[in-house]
């Protein structure tokens, strides 16, 4: 049994990397689309997992006051995976809402396995322009693509985009359009679109059932992606997430399922509604 859960790290490890990507990208809890005054405190719990296998838990926490907002994350690898691959990763996030949508401030990333640490941190100045970038250790242009400069002119946080995306949602009731993302180990687009509305029933006892929105996420990778890797070759439908949508509150609508689809199988994030708390 051992044996075969080591043939299996090298692959979950994987998976997990695709996962990091993805919550980061994806995982935002998000309120009304004009934020002022009294403060206010989400909390969230994703579970993540590849058919029965459990890979890894999500937490997610926002505060939000004054047209501001303060997101944390981690991603701990549970189980076999926690015993493996030692998967493990956090974010911090500062964004606020400037001229009806959101810009970031700032945002640092790590993540840690048994056999590498990696972590950055991007500052942006009120204007849009990346006033400090630094990663740890610097890229190694061996082993990722590079992230040119002028890549980096224009780009905004994966969480202001996501919050924008929600505003469009809240507005029009569907999901649409494209940001130019950069989180300071990576470059993509994230591509938007709507699949309709759609009933999600329950399949875990805590997971979440009723009325959803179902939207598809394409992430378009530019730099920063690993070269050994395949997903510049891949089209659009291998680089495609779908994203169910539910509503909590007339101004509240928060992600509460993603499926994946990869090579292994499909992965499923889904929020855990028994630990999260909303109000």
């Amino acid at each position: 049994m051992v044996l075969l859960k080591c043939r299996l790290c090298k692959p979950i490890a994987s998976v997990l990397i695709l996962y990091y990507t993805l919550f980061f990208t994806a995982i935002v809890p998000v309120a009304a689309t004009q934020v002022s005054g009294a403060e206010q405190k989400i909390g969230l719990v994703y579970s993540i997992s590849w058919g029965n296998l459990r890979l890894a838990e999500a937490t997610s926490q926002l505060l939000l006051a004054d047209n501001k907002a303060l997101i944390t994350g981690t991603i701990s690898g549970d189980g076999v995976v926690a015993m493996f691959a030692g998967f493990e990763s956090a974010s911090t996030a500062e964004i606020e809402r400037k001229n009806e949508q959101w810009v970031p401030v700032f945002l640092s990333l790590s993540r840690v396995t048994k056999t590498k640490k990696v972590s950055s941190s991007v500052h942006w100045s009120p204007s849009g322009i990346i006033l400090s970038d630094v990663q740890e250790p610097p890229l190694n242009l061996s082993d990722v693509h590079p992230i040119t400069d002028v890549m980096k002119q224009d780009v905004i946080d994966p969480y202001s985009a996501m919050m924008r995306q929600i505003d469009e949602i809240l507005v029009t009731g569907r999901c649409g359009g494209s940001y130019s993302v950069y989180d300071g180990l990576r470059r993509f687009d994230l591509e938007f679109d709507s699949m309709g509305p759609a009933k999600l029933k329950a399949d875990r006892l805590t997971a979440f059932s009723g009325d959803v929105l179902l939207c598809s996420v394409v992430t378009m990778p530019h730099g920063g992606h690993r070269v050994a890797s395949d997903w510049h070759k891949k089209s659009i439908n291998d680089l495609r997430l779908l994203v169910y949508f539910g509503r909590f509150a007339e101004n509240l609508i928060l992600p509460v399922r993603i499926e994946i689809n990869a090579s292994l199988g499909t992965g499923i994030v889904r929020l855990d509604m028994d630990r999260s708390v909303i109000p």
